[in-house]
Formats: structure tokens, C-alpha cells, sequence
């Protein structure tokens, strides 16, 4: 699955729930049912897994070293907050409170997706992060240049650093 590209506004009622846009729930496979996972991202934002992709992450999760203290929090730092979720008749999700407290998620959200998984953000963070990087990125955005350029001529992704 690739989600669509760009980002989406979309608004977070009293209760919790915001509506996923028409254009991802398209691309959201039928077999998952409108089940979704919902934990804490690296940034300040929430990410949002159909239920399939949550599957072979967390499975991805299991084989890393959890012997290695390090290793063992930031399984938990991601597993730990996660819950699953799913669409209401509305096409709705509730987003649980601790959740929405650490993306400092308001009434306004923005969504983007991200290949396998989909961001939500404050958009004000959002545009906070978008700026920082812009700002202090540019050695960053050389390499993702050089990288998009090696694999147009023929390297791995693993190939490259």
C-alpha cells in the first residue's frame, strides 16, 4: 500500500474522533476492517498503522535485542503507547486521551500519510518542525539528493549509507 501524498486538515470533535479524508480510507485494504493502530511517533505527532502494517512492524519490533537496555525502552517507548482503533459508522476514530495530550492534538489536525502509516499532527507543530527543518536540514536534504540518486543508477537501498 502507498498512501496519497500531501497533507489533509481535518478536525477533532469533543469527543476525541476525527474522520480519516476519502482519498486514504480508499487506499486502506478491506481485510483490515477499519482497524487501525494509533501510537506515539518520534516527532511530536501520533502515527496511525492499518492494522496489517501494525502486524509486520510490531513483528519487525520483535526481533530487535531486548536484552539491550537501550533497545528495550524504545520497544516500549512505541508499544507501549499504542492502541488499536476503528472506524466508526462515520468513518470516524477516537483518538485516546493520553495520546491526544502528547501531540498536543486540539480541534485542528493535520494529516499526512507516510507510505505504510499515516502522521497526525498539531498543525502548528507541524509547521514548527517543517520549519526547523528547513532551517537546519540542508546537509540532510543533500543526502536524501545523493541517495534518490544512487538508487536511480542501479544501487540497493542497502548499499547505501
Amino acid at each position: 500500500m502507498v498512501l496519497q501524498e500531501g497533507t489533509t486538515n481535518g478536525t477533532m470533535d469533543s469527543k476525541g474522533r476525527f474522520q480519516l479524508p476519502a482519498a486514504i480510507l480508499r487506499e486502506i485494504p478491506a481485510e483490515d476492517e477499519g482497524r487501525f493502530v494509533v501510537n506515539r511517533s518520534f516527532e511530536k505527532c501520533l502515527t496511525l498503522y492499518p492494522i496489517r502494517y501494525w502486524t509486520n512492524y510490531k513483528a519487525k519490533l520483535s526481533q530487535l535485542n531486548n536484552y539491550d537496555p537501550d533497545m528495550r525502552r524504545a520497544i516500549r517507548y512505541f508499544t507501549g503507547s499504542a492502541a488499536e482503533v476503528k472506524l466508526d459508522s462515520k468513518n470516524r476514530l477516537l483518538i485516546p486521551q493520553t495520546l491526544k495530550e502528547y501531540a498536543c492534538l486540539e480541534k485542528d489536525l493535520l494529516i499526512s500519510p507516510m507510505d505504510e502509516y499515516i502522521e497526525i499532527w498539531n498543525p502548528r507543530l507541524y509547521d514548527e518542525d517543517m520549519d526547523d527543518f528547513g532551517k537546519t536540514g540542508k546537509e540532510t536534504i543533500k543526502e536524501l539528493a545523493k541517495n534518490l540518486k544512487d538508487l536511480k543508477n542501479g544501487k540497493s537501498a542497502d548499499d547505501i549509507s
